[in-house]
């Protein structure tokens, strides 16, 4: 079983790099990351280049790459007639899995296309970091591909329950830009609405305070189950 996930995980990340969009993002995003290297250096932003680069991307640009890869993972698939991977001899909950694992992986590889520009960036104009800041960047490297791949999986649940990826990736948007308006307005809920990896984070990495973050970890698993479960659902109500 196993062994089967993985081989149709592989084969869904295939067919996304060989798709024009996972390119595009992927491009869009390496291209992000070496022009905030450049805006970094000009506003004299060398107190660890790659966290701020990611405190501050992961804001607005992330969500909205993520938002743009999730709301297409799935339902373009359903759209398209001349794609054959609904009439597969498998089930539609172990081909939803695989797609759902593809998606995530392919998010991940856009978050590291804007991490390691500014990692070699600041490491070109700064030098070696501290291995103290090293292993914070690691932590929020980790922390960042964690919560980019919880968007990608609602935006994907958003557009299976709408049935468009455009409409789903607008439906995504102005939710996440009134839980970030919230979350600003009434930080305290911040810990429950999970708008920002670095409240989240920081509080163990900078504070020792644990139970902030394993608090919060909860709701982030949590929304990943739910999230889950709610696209699958959608998925397996659909008439093809």
């Amino acid at each position: 079983m196993i062994a089967q996930m993985r081989y149709l995980t592989s084969q869904e990340l295939r067919k996304l790099f060989l798709g024009g969009k996972l390119k595009a993002l992927l491009l869009l995003s390496f291209l992000i990351g070496v022009l905030f290297v450049f805006i970094g250096d000009r506003l004299g932003l060398e107190d660890n280049l790659p966290l701020t680069a990611m405190e501050l991307l992961l804001a607005v640009v992330v969500p909205f790459l993520m938002g743009t890869l999730g709301s297409d993972l799935i339902i373009g698939e359903c759209k398209d007639k001349n794609k054959h991977a609904l009439k597969l001899p498998i089930s539609r909950e172990f081909l939803f899995m695989g797609k759902w694992f593809a998606g995530w992986t392919a998010g991940a590889f856009l978050v590291l296309g804007m991490f390691l520009p500014t990692f070699i960036g600041g490491f070109i104009l700064h030098g070696v970091p501290a291995a103290s800041s090293l292993g914070a960047g690691i932590a929020e490297l980790g922390g960042a591909i964690l919560f980019s791949g919880l968007l990608v999986v609602w935006a994907n649940t958003v557009s299976l329950w709408v049935g468009s990826s455009g409409v789903g990736l607008m439906v995504s948007v102005v939710l996440w830009m009134a839980m970030s308006a919230v979350g600003f307005l009434e930080p305290q809920l911040n810990q429950f609405l999970v708008t920002s990896y670095a409240d989240w984070l920081q509080p163990l990495l900078y504070g020792g305070d644990a139970r902030m973050t394993a608090s919060t970890l909860l709701f982030i698993i949590a929304y990943y189950m739910i999230g889950t479960i709610l696209g699958l659902l959608a998925f397996l109500r659909k008439e093809y």
